[in-house]
């Protein structure tokens, strides 16, 4: 049976496309990234831990600027040097890659077609850290011809801090880091998930000590914090159809969150 909490638990679905919600952290990475672009730098590196809306970020980026200039946006990796030479040669120029013999070959092509452009056409790649390090040496070579320019998006783990790899340590222009989401972050961004979607009404559901209990389990991932609504509103989703009167519409009980990281294995019963 469909209820209310149906419809919200919808809204904090994590697919690959999602509202853009526009926090302070956001708004200022974006114009970092649209600043360096507009720089005559050949490659830039932007990287933070996954879930930090670094994607989101790239897509809107690209959404905004490709009805005002060339820019291309490659979301996935690619793990073969020829198919990535095919389909950036297809993204350039709107026709059917040839068949390239060898990496030269693209080289001489690219330099024969767009030497007249005056600005070099800024390629978007995210997920770098996937990339096999020699293809990431020739899109390196590729930047020095001053025809493309890149910018990586590479995730940053405890385990492995990519800045370290030598391909990235010493080749990049200009680095830029984003952080995960404060706690008045947090709250700005559910608020704005559910205005978005005019369910404005549910707003006084949350109090502060919601968001700090929030804040804690998901250490400001904005993919965690998805997750974890959207399980917070499925338990309410259940309780709402075979025991409504134990959920308050005025205020939510903090077990509910508790039990909605349990379930996540963020908290430990």
């Amino acid at each position: 049976m469909n209820n209310h909490y149906s419809d919200l638990k919808n809204i904090f679905i994590d697919g690959e496309v999602f509202d853009y919600i526009s926090l302070d952290k956001s708004t200022t990475m974006y114009n970092k990234l649209v600043n360096a672009l507009d720089k005559p730098l050949k490659l830039i590196l932007f990287y933070g831990k996954p879930g930090t809306g670094k994607t989101f970020l790239l897509q809107k980026i690209y959404n905004d600027q490709k009805g005002k200039k060339r820019i291309i946006f490659f979301p996935r990796p690619f793990f073969e040097e020829k198919i990535f030479l095919q389909t950036l040669y297809e993204n350039i120029f709107e026709e059917c890659a040839p068949e390239f013999s060898h990496y030269n070959e693209f080289l001489v092509l690219l330099e024969k077609h767009i030497t007249s452009s005056k600005e070099a056409i800024p390629v978007l790649i995210d997920e770098a850290q996937l990339y096999p390090t020699d293809l990431i040496e020739k899109i390196r070579l590729m930047a020095d011809s001053r025809l493309l320019k890149f910018l990586f998006t590479v995730h940053k783990t405890e385990q492995e801090d990519l800045l370290a790899k030598d391909y990235f340590q010493t080749r990049i222009w200009e680095t830029i880091e984003i952080d995960t989401a404060s706690k008045s972050e947090i709250k700005t961004y559910i608020e704005k998930k559910l205005l978005f979607h005019n369910h404005f009404g549910y707003l006084n559901l949350f109090k502060d000590k919601h968001y700090t209990l929030i804040a804690k389990l998901t250490n400001g991932n904005l993919r965690t914090i998805n997750k974890l609504m959207y399980k917070l509103f499925e338990i309410l989703e259940y309780y709402d159809e075979h025991n409504p009167s134990l959920v308050k519409t005025n205020a939510l009980h903090v077990k509910y969150f508790e039990m909605a990281g349990i379930s996540l294995g963020m908290l430990h019963a």
